[in-house]
């Protein structure tokens, strides 16, 4: 029966469906933001013509179950982040100085919203005010899809760059490029209701995991800094990149395992980081080695997106997780199946010594 069990198991692993690292073509192009839409399986990249200076800008739809591009838009302006709107599969793309709507019922653009100013970052509050915020270069803003107006705005005298949402609590972190030290916002109304300190300046890039309340930021140099969100402080400043010379920009969260995914330049390299320790896992490569622009992470599929020259390079963030927990499934059962040999042979020489007693030969 234990064997029974052990074949199953082994069985029952996935198959190598494909060879990881894959390569998504691009054009000749050079991809920078990268959302994925889980529950639709499909990601969304937009990019910037890779002749200098850019003669063309485009929004590509990937299918992340094919890995093949399903569609390709033109864009107006600049590309810049994006955000999804979780709910209906929206896509809000930051140009230079509007956020353009992509529409995912029609599978095209449906409008924009002029902001006037360059924008830095973007987010999508999906479950309080259903607002669109918006790092410019003046400020934070806050912008209403649906009549596609500026709803509220405040000033950063510092510079807004980096942005992450916490749309469960309402907050909203903004770093600034001039100053160590990233903003806490009441996300209903653009109040300050906080500033978190830096040791290091100054945070590029932020992403939040919303389940352990973890908040990240790159910072432009070899360090990734880990803040309690929920007690808006700084819990640890970890180097990721002891290499002179190099530091950590985009970053993406994996809050189904707890991982953190961090760009570092230069050089095509994503390192892998418990969301815990920030301790470097592993250092996954991207195959032209430029300079990785974007990240994001399919939590369905177990995918890792990294948007790079010409390409949108995706590896297999379970791959080391999955054949860990295999070893350690047939460990323990060829252990349990050691056990059971050895009670049925000790079991079998007892009822012969018994027998054997019984007939008066022992």
């Amino acid at each position: 029966m234990v064997l029974v069990i052990l074949l199953a198991i082994l069985v029952a692993q996935p198959a190598e469906a494909a060879t990881y690292p894959i390569t998504v073509g691009f054009g000749r192009s050079w991809p920078l933001s990268i959302v994925v839409d889980s529950s639709r399986g499909l990601a969304y990249a937009d990019a910037t013509s890779g002749i200098e200076p850019p003669t063309g800008f485009t929004f590509g739809v990937i299918n992340v179950t094919s890995h093949q591009i399903s569609e390709v838009l033109p864009l107006d302006e600049i590309p810049g982040p994006m955000a999804l709107d979780q709910s209906n599969g929206d896509v809000f793309v930051a140009g230079n100085y509007s956020v353009d709507v992509f529409d995912a019922a029609t599978q095209n653009f449906s409008g924009s919203i002029e902001v006037g100013h360059p924008i830095l970052n973007i987010a999508y509050d999906g479950n309080i005010s259903n607002d669109i915020y918006v790092a410019a270069e003046d400020g934070v803003y806050a912008l209403n899809p649906q009549t596609s107006s500026i709803v509220l705005n405040r000033t950063v005298a510092g510079g807004p760059e980096g942005m992450a949402l916490d749309s469960a609590n309402g907050r909203l972190f903004v770093s600034e490029y001039l100053a160590p030290a990233i903003l806490v916002f009441q996300a209903s109304n653009l109040e300050p209701i906080g500033t978190i300190a830096l040791p290091n300046c100054c945070a590029s890039w932020l992403a939040l995991n919303p389940k352990t309340q973890t908040l990240y930021a790159s910072t432009g140099t070899g360090y990734v800094d880990m803040i309690d969100a929920e007690n808006s402080s700084l819990d640890k400043s970890v180097l990721v990149t002891p290499s002179a010379g190099n530091s950590t920009n985009a970053i993406a969260v994996d809050d189904v395992n707890d991982r953190l995914y961090v760009a570092s330049s230069p050089g095509g390299s994503v390192l892998e980081l418990d969301g815990s320790t920030g301790a470097v896992l592993r250092t996954l490569k991207v195959q032209s080695d430029s300079q990785v622009a974007g990240l994001a992470v399919d939590t369905s599929t177990q995918e890792v997106y990294a948007t790079n020259y010409h390409m949108i390079t995706v590896f297999d963030a379970a791959k080391t997780r999955t054949y860990l927990v295999v070893i350690v499934l047939a460990a323990a059962t060829v252990a349990v199946v050691a056990i059971l040999l050895f009670l049925f042979l000790r079991r079998r020489d007892e009822k012969d010594r018994m027998r054997m007693q019984s007939t008066g030969l022992g």
